[in-house]
């Protein structure tokens, strides 16, 4: 910005900014993984307009873990 340089103000906020990246990254891959898929999907949500559509699939889409909960309480 001036001259190139970096200050420790600058740094400090991407520190901040990096560890809001990787906590959000790290979330989004436990609620998938918790859910039944692959916590790799929690990409998607780093696509601007795709983790819109993913966000909403994933709300209202029949989840691995709860179909998978059906067919032992069925099979029991």
């Amino acid at each position: 910005m001036f001259g190139g340089k970096l200050g420790i103000p600058e740094l400090l906020v991407l520190l901040v900014i990096f560890l809001f990246f990787f906590v959000f990254i790290f979330a989004w891959a436990k609620v998938f993984s918790k859910a039944g898929y692959s916590g790799a999907l929690c990409l998607l949500m780093l696509l601007p307009a795709v983790n819109l559509i993913t966000f909403l699939w994933f709300a209202f889409s029949e989840w691995p873990v709860r179909n998978a909960g059906r067919a032992t309480s069925a099979g029991s």
